[in-house]
C-alpha cells in the first residue's frame, strides 16, 4: 500500500520520474520498472501484483515475484510503500 506526503512528476518523456518527499524532505528518481511497480502497490494482493508484472514482463511468475520483492523492498526504504504488495 502506497504512503502519503510525497508526490511523483514523471518526465517530459516518461522515461523515469522524480519522487518529493515533504518530510523529511528528499527527492528520489525511480525508473520505469520501479515507478510501475509502485502504481501496483494500489492494495491488492502480491500475488496479483506479479502476475500484472509477469504479463508486461513476459516472464514467469517465479521471476516476477523476485522483480516485486526486490522493487518494493527499495520502496519502503524510501517511505514510499508502507507494506509488502
Amino acid at each position: 500500500m502506497r504512503t502519503s506526503g510525497w508526490e511523483l512528476e514523471p518526465y517530459a518523456d516518461l522515461s523515469a520520474a522524480f519522487v518529493f518527499v515533504r518530510e523529511p524532505f528528499s527527492v528520489s528518481v525511480l525508473d520505469r520498472l520501479t515507478w510501475y511497480v509502485l502504481e501496483l502497490c494500489d492494495g491488492s494482493p502480491r500475488d496479483a501484483v506479479v502476475q500484472r508484472l509477469a504479463d508486461v514482463m513476459g516472464a514467469g511468475p517465479e521471476r516476477a515475484g523476485q522483480v516485486v520483492d526486490s522493487q518494493v523492498a527499495m520502496l519502503r526504504r524510501h517511505g514510499l510503500v508502507e507494506r509488502a504488495a
